[in-house]
């Protein structure tokens, strides 16, 4: 059984450093780096985008980019399937995705044995009738957000596989398999 989670850290020193608790900034995604590094894909919606040399412009007010940070809360929830983070002025309020009640009492003892004070602030079971997964929904998302299902394109596969850190064909599949699964539920509700 899937739970979604919303939990609750505190600001890490990156964070604080590159001035991103604004409230204007989410993460998407983490993925590892290198050996104690870890990528991490931020969205920026609002009109200064131009003054973050590492985003690129992706739509009218948004912006994504990736750091590479070394945190100990990017560490541990880098295990977990993240939907987001918001980053807020104090602390970074986080969705993510856990595979029942015993990987969310492991994410919760990570987090215990690194002393990193953590708050859970929702659980709730998924619905076994969701259409797409949660990695599809997430890519999707900052797919359609980027402009990727624009005409004209305003982002291509090759550089939205890039800002996600994962190969073209790979995020090609994942696109195509939520697009299917999306037109035959569209299909199916309406009887065709």
């Amino acid at each position: 059984m899937l739970l979604h989670i919303s939990l609750k850290t505190p600001l890490e020193h990156w964070i604080k450093e590159e001035n991103l608790n604004s409230g204007l900034f989410t993460i998407l995604d983490i993925r590892p780096d290198n050996k104690n590094y870890y990528k991490v894909l931020i969205e920026y919606k609002g009109k200064n985008g131009n003054a973050l040399p590492s985003f690129t412009k992706v739509s009218k007010d948004t912006y994504l980019g990736t750091l590479q940070v070394n945190s100990k809360i990017i560490s541990i929830l880098s295990k977990y399937t993240i939907l987001q983070g918001n980053i807020l002025q104090d602390s970074i309020v986080w969705t993510i995705i856990v595979d029942g009640y015993e990987e969310l009492k492991k994410l919760i003892k990570e987090f215990n044995e690194a002393k990193i004070d953590v708050k859970i602030l929702k659980v709730v079971k998924a619905k076994s009738e969701d259409i797409i997964t949660s990695r599809q929904e997430q890519i999707i998302r900052i797919a359609l957000e980027a402009g990727f299902f624009d005409f004209p394109r305003k982002v291509t596969l090759n550089q939205l596989a890039e800002k996600l850190n994962i190969s073209s064909s790979t995020l090609a599949e994942i696109i195509r398999r939520a697009e299917k699964n999306i037109i035959e539920a569209y299909f199916k509700e309406r009887g065709l």
